[in-house]
């Protein structure tokens, strides 16, 4: 009887109390939805095909946290937090990677040398729980090894270094060294649909997305897309004997089958151009434009109207549907 007691102490105290959870908050300073978006979740599929955990497409293979993206670069210059999403201690940390988009043989190199989180934080919580947060601005981490985090605190700004095709910071997080996805509270060996216990803070109210139009614009001629991931600034005005007038629209979370609408308006209301796209495959991040030349004759004078849409359409449930409008004047 005493050994059953002694074991029975020794088991319940092997497995983590409800108490012991961290409850974590946003790991960087935004307002989900707005101007930051979850680009791409934990993968809980053990086979090599990725799902996240709504059995969706935001996520790709074997990809241990949750990605944090924003606009653009101008966005990331000017400086946005990431902070601690828990009390904790600061058990390494890294600042010296440069910010921008490495090459085939760069990223071999990098992975290699276990430098694919580029400028990065890892955090004790106790109790077997960490976090890290990668891809973070050279320059920018203010976390030293062994000191203590307190929750909300600045850890450094979202950056571009290490292995990162944009702008974001890559949080993971970690129980006795096994990936758990904070959406769920469960490993990510658990297959999609399953949902323990989500570890993000109540009052947070972070919801899954399934897809975003992050960004629209309008363009006096044809759309530089290399050029709108640097900056996704959209004119206020443009001249009147502008020789062509586009719109475009940027997507995080594009699936396939997805229907894209994509239109202008003239100052009268008429159709000035439009075009309709079905996705033909899952992207994480995808640009559409529409537009046309005027050539001599110039545009009209007066205020145009740009407007993306996309829906999504489910067998057994209402469709998604988003949508995002800017307008510009010809002067």
């Amino acid at each position: 009887m005493k050994f059953f007691f002694i074991f029975t102490v020794l088991l319940f105290l092997a497995v983590p109390s409800r108490a012991q959870t961290p409850s974590f908050q946003m790991p960087l300073d935004c307002k989900p939805g707005e101007n930051c978006w979850v680009v791409n979740h934990v993968d809980v599929d053990p086979s090599e095909t990725a799902q996240d955990f709504r059995c969706g497409s935001l996520t790709y293979n074997d990809h241990h946290g949750t990605d944090f993206g924003i606009t653009d670069q101008v966005t990331m210059e000017t400086g946005i937090d990431v902070l601690a999403a828990a009390d904790g201690k600061v058990l390494r940390a890294r600042d010296k990677i440069e910010d921008k988009i490495v090459s085939a043989e760069e990223r071999v190199k990098m992975l290699a040398e276990n430098r694919g989180c580029g400028n990065g934080v890892f955090i004790d919580h106790g109790a077997g729980w960490q976090t890290i947060y990668c891809h973070m601005k050279k320059g920018s981490v203010t976390a030293k090894p062994n000191q203590k985090i307190k929750a909300g605190q600045k850890i450094g700004e979202i950056g571009l270094s290490g292995i990162a095709e944009f702008p974001h910071v890559h949080f993971g997080v970690f129980f006795e060294g096994n990936t758990i996805d904070p959406f769920t509270g469960a490993g990510d060996q658990k297959g999609c649909g399953f949902i323990k216990a989500p570890l993000w803070n109540t009052a947070l109210n972070l919801e899954y997305e399934p897809v975003s139009i992050y960004a629209a614009g309008f363009k006096a001629g044809v759309p530089d897309f290399d050029a709108v991931k640097i900056d996704t600034t959209s004119p206020s005005t443009i001249a009147a004997n502008s020789i062509a007038l586009t719109f475009w629209g940027a997507l995080y979370g594009v699936a396939k089958g997805d229907q894209i609408h994509i239109e202008i308006r003239d100052p009268a209301g008429r159709t000035f151009a439009q075009r309709d796209i079905t996705q033909e495959k899952d992207r994480a991040r995808q640009f559409y434009f529409i537009g046309r030349k005027v050539h001599d004759k110039g545009l009209e004078k007066g205020t145009y109207t740009g407007h993306v849409q996309i829906t999504r359409s489910h067998p057994n449930s209402a469709a998604i549907e988003r949508q995002k409008s800017r307008t510009l004047v010809v002067e």
